[in-house]
């Protein structure tokens, strides 16, 4: 029997969704609104990667967020609590990495920094 990747997807959205908030990929073309998650990494998990200690890391959402995140055309762009008023503008430093497992993104892995 093989395994339900739609099922996967559909659980770390709804997880992303849970303890995330709304974010927005900028680009030249628009706006792709987003669910983003910030993990939290200690200097230890830094050490030793090709991580600049000032940069963060956010999981998104990969269910209907098309197309993927470039980390050259693209900055993201989080939100107060409001979920209105913008907070920070973040640039990708890397390509954007992803958990697929199978023929299904389950979600997206960008890594970023303030822009200047």
């Amino acid at each position: 029997m093989p395994f339900n990747y739609t099922r996967s997807q559909n659980v770390a959205t709804k997880l992303l969704t849970k303890y995330g908030a709304r974010a927005v990929l900028r680009r030249a073309t628009g706006d792709r609104d987003c669910v983003v998650v910030e993990t939290d990494y200690t200097p230890q998990e830094r050490l030793g990667k090709l991580m600049n200690p000032t940069d963060r890391v956010f999981l998104i959402s990969a269910r209907e967020l098309d197309p993927p995140p470039n980390h050259e055309r693209d900055i993201l762009v989080t939100f107060k609590e409001d979920l209105i008023t913008e907070d920070e503008h973040l640039k990708i430093t890397r390509p954007a990495g992803r958990l697929k497992p199978g023929a299904i993104v389950i979600y997206y892995e960008i890594q970023v920094n303030e822009v200047a």
